[in-house]
């Protein structure tokens, strides 16, 4: 047991979790550890912009987008969707081929029964896609990830690889017209193709260790090749083709959706009567089974419809070690479990293992789409990095994968199976079930059905074989570090084998160990790793995330997000630097996300689809060479709401502090409202219309500026007393002059924040000044990187001034003069807003002298005391040129006559 006592509560925390880290696993404190070089640069994350139906080209699209808006990010996160993965071999049997084993159907009604298979799938998908849609969708709930993904299903969408085994190149073998037959058009991987790609629109999975949440995968048709090409068109659409194609000899078959690439041309060959009735009847055999699969897959999705709505309104709501809860668990083991496996096999990635570690074909190419046979094409990541990087001047790639390798781990060994240890020499990999404690099933019940606990997981016995071999493979195609998912679920599984925190341990020291010999500069992200199994033996690398998911289609989710991240980061602040995941945009809370990221201290990254962006947000956000103006800190609630409800008690607001490397900074958000239900197991909004709130910011809620405590409060007082602070408020222009407690009122309705920046006044011979920064940047203050003052009699030749007046006829001739130049260097371009005691004599930008009302103004009269009253001095704004370099050097010079 630790026991500790401060009066410093940031302090306490710091050193209590660093102790306890230390003591437990042997993490080192954040404050000793190597920042990446990336958290200073604009990120875009894939993830939400085509979930894993992530490709080269779609890389291209989202870069491009956003350079096209002056926005070029520094770093790419190329997220799910990038690895060789595949389902258990039971899994990957068609829905018609399992059909035609039990009937014992073989020869040409067997291939006329795959071939027509499509139609069950579509139609199944359409009815549970049309019931999805009209559900309500709940993110970390068991099916709020899986009902966006059915809410887009339906025939416009790509089946599931390991569903579709329809190819042209199979056509033949029905003999549709006896002597006609359909010539398979090959191409390669550089042909044309939909310029848009298939995209989902789905919730992104969460952790299964943190929620059963079944996350959907996009995944593209065609298991068959089209002779070199790999890539499958099915039955359906070549038969479609033919009738479109007629009578004519050769016909080219019309554009058709973005479900696969252009079906091959269709060359008939003159037909005798005798032909033409076999062609009728096997046509009218066609379309008999086709009407047969639909009408099927008609019945299976009003089956999986019903079985859905009933698991949302009967088995989700129902409380822990209920009657509904226990029967469903029971059934999930025993007579649902094929059909749960089965519907997570087609829904879900968690089912799926790791079958190499090389890219899968959708990066063969520079040009290659989702439309690309992931298996059956040759990967080139080296080639498609590359190129991402000489085009669009990215200087970071990161590569996503799971620490197990993949959501359910590497694809066994032990029936050498293809793909068994990723086809990694010597690696060997087993399956071990997952065992739920009691406590994890009390407070989520439907991990007694999770994917790691039907299914399993493939444990690797050495995975220093796995990451070096993996990492190794990135290295040396560019990739410049890796961010890494799904860690609690390692524990969840190590429970089933003597112990979590040991298998923990010898992952993350395998993690760790790969990451410092190829990724230099500590290039890793640790993401769903909140257990203390896996945070206390993170030894050196320094960012992880701070909360569950953005989840950009719950609106409820949104105000509890950016409060967990801010709680959290009390927690994870002293090990970590929190990362508070991706956002977008152009979303209805994107500025209240915005300013959240903006005072957090980690990164700053989107994951907006290709072209729909809020540019003017982002321009706030981001220097125009991708840089952020990041703070030094993990953003942390302020001291008064360390201990109050930000989102339930209808009255507090939360405050999150930072410091920048001259002023610091304070963000405050309303998130009233909306809350995770512990009784309904989701995000919950409690009250639709919150009222308007105040509170006050005082220059000490930036604990950095806070004199250190001995207890003693008339001390503190007098301290207070002494010191004076500039406080800027973004929202609304307000520039105060404050005591250390004093405070300036913030009034802000629900779901809006507002950015404050607090700067020290420095006092020197009777001139007073503090910068404030950039007012077109959310974290402004982040801008001015240093300051400092020079003060005395200034010889001739080293005077700013050079004896020479303000330009307003003043002080004219040479005369003795004291100057106070205070000096700052300021990164970016736009309005710079300072306080200055008096109107400066001069101000010079970067050794040239500006004219006043013309480069520069000086407001007074506009400063508000904390009581209210009008205070000295006023505001000075100097309009910064934007510079190759974004560095600019600012003077503001006072003089003094004798």
């Amino acid at each position: 047991m630790y026991v500790g006592a401060s009066w410093d509560p940031y302090e306490l925390i710091d050193r209590g979790v660093a102790a306890a880290a230390a003591m437990s696993g042997g993490a080192r404190p954040r404050s000793t550890k190597q920042m990446p070089p990336s958290l200073d640069g604009f990120g875009w994350c894939t993830w939400d912009a085509f979930y894993s139906t992530v490709s080269a080209r779609g890389l291209a699209e989202g870069l491009a987008a956003l350079e096209a808006g002056g926005v070029s990010p520094q770093l790419l996160i190329i997220d799910d969707g990038w690895q060789m993965t595949d389902v258990d071999p039971p899994m990957r049997k068609t829905p018609a081929a399992d059909l035609a084993d039990k009937l014992h159907v073989e020869g040409e009604p067997r291939r006329l029964l795959e071939a027509t298979q499509d139609e069950f799938f579509y139609e199944s998908q359409e009815v549970m896609a049309d019931a999805a849609a009209h559900m309500p969708q709940a993110a970390g709930t068991t099916l709020g990830t899986v009902m966006p993904t059915l809410a887009n299903l339906g025939p416009q969408h790509n089946a599931p690889l390991h569903s579709h085994s329809g190819s042209v190149a199979s056509l033949d073998t029905l003999d549709l017209t006896n002597n006609n037959t359909i010539a398979s058009q090959s191409q390669d991987n550089t042909g044309t193709r939909p310029t848009g790609g298939q995209r989902q629109q789905q919730d992104r999975p969460a952790a299964p260790s943190s929620t059963a949440g079944m996350a959907t995968r996009a995944q593209h048709a065609g298991a068959s090749a089209v002779e070199s090409s790999g890539v499958g068109v099915s039955i359906t659409e070549a038969v479609r083709a033919r009738e479109a194609a007629g009578a004519s000899t050769t016909t080219q078959e019309p554009a058709v959706p973005p479900v696969a690439p252009a079906p091959a041309q269709l060359a008939v060959r003159p037909a005798t009567a005798e032909s033409e009735l076999a062609a009728k009847n096997a046509a009218t055999a066609f379309w008999l089974v086709r009407a047969s699969q639909k009408v099927a897959g008609w019945f299976m999705g009003i089956a999986t419809a019903g079985f859905l709505i009933f698991y949302q309104w009967v088995v989700e709501p129902a409380p822990p070690n209920s009657l509904a809860v226990r029967a469903f668990a029971a059934a999930a083991k025993g007579l649902l479990k094929p059909a749960m496996l089965s519907f997570y096999a087609t829904a879900s990635d968690f089912t799926r293992r790791l079958t190499s570690v090389r890219a899968n074909g959708k990066f063969s190419h520079p040009d290659a789409g989702p439309d690309t046979d992931w298996a059956g094409v040759p990967e080139a990541l080296g080639t498609v990095v590359a190129h991402i990087k000489r085009k669009f001047g990215v200087r970071y790639i990161y590569c996503w994968h799971g620490l197990p390798g993949y959501w359910a781990g590497v694809m066994p060994t032990d029936h050498d199976e293809l793909g068994g240890g990723a086809g990694i020499p010597g690696l060997e990999s087993h399956i071990r079930f997952a065992s739920p404690t009691q406590g994890v099933l009390e407070i989520e019940p439907s991990m007694a059905w999770n994917p790691a606990v039907l299914a399993g997981i493939g444990v690797v016995a050495d995975p220093n074989r796995l990451y070096n071999a993996m990492h190794r493979y990135l290295h040396d195609s560019g990739v410049d570090g890796v961010k890494v998912d799904c860690q609690a679920g390692v524990g969840l599984i190590g429970s089933a084998m003597g112990g979590g925190a040991a298998l923990s341990a010898m992952y993350q020291g395998a993690l760790e160990a790969s990451v410092a010999h190829h990724f230099v500069g500590n290039h890793v992200i640790n993401c769903m790793c909140h257990s203390t199994e896996n945070l206390y033996r993170m030894t050196a690398t320094a960012v992880a995330r701070a909360s569950d998911d953005f989840y950009p289609r719950d609106p409820a989710s949104s105000h509890p997000h950016i409060a967990a991240c801010a709680y959290n980061s009390l927690f994870l602040g002293a090990l970590l630097q929190p990362d508070w995941d991706m956002f977008h945009s152009k979303h209805p809370a994107a500025k209240l996300h915005a300013a959240a990221r903006a005072v957090s201290g980690g990164p700053v990254y989107v994951s907006d689809k290709p072209g729909e962006h809020d540019f003017a947000l982002l321009h706030s956000l981001v220097l125009p060479d991708g840089s952020v103006l990041r703070a030094s800190l993990p953003g942390r609630p302020t001291r008064d709401c360390l201990f109050v409800d930000v989102l339930r008690d209808g009255k507090s607001l939360l405050k999150v502090w930072n410091a920048n490397s001259v002023t610091g900074v304070v963000g405050v958000f309303h998130l009233q409202g909306s809350s995770w239900d512990r009784v309904r197991r989701k995000f919950h909004v409690h009250d639709k219309a919150p009222r308007r709130l105040s509170t006050e910011v005082r220059p000490y809620d930036v604990d950095a500026f806070r004199p250190p405590s001995n207890g003693s409060a008339a001390a503190e007082a007098a301290v207070a007393a002494s010191e004076q602070f500039a406080v800027y408020s973004r929202a609304g222009g307000v520039l105060s002059l404050l005591h250390g407690n004093e405070g300036v009122k913030v009034s802000l309705p629900s779901a809006e924040a507002d950015v404050l920046t607090v700067s020290r006044v420095t006092r020197v011979g009777g001139n007073a000044f503090a910068p404030l920064g950039l007012t077109n940047m959310v974290n402004g203050g982040g801008a001015v990187r240093a300051v400092s003052h020079t003060f005395g009699l200034p010889a001739p030749a080293s005077s700013v001034s050079g004896g020479a007046s303000n330009g307003n006829g003043r002080h004219g001739g040479v005369v003795a003069t004291r100057e106070c130049v205070f000096t700052m260097t300021v990164r970016g371009y736009g309005e710079l807003v300072s306080y200055c005691g008096r109107e400066p004599d001069l101000v010079l930008l970067n050794g040239a002298r500006l004219q006043p009302e013309v480069s520069y103004t000086y407001s007074p009269g506009v400063v508000a005391a904390g009581s209210g009253a009008a205070a000295e001095g006023g505001r000075l704004r100097v309009d910064l040129p934007r510079v190759s370099d974004l560095e600019n050097e600012v003077q503001v010079v006072f003089r003094s006559f004798e």
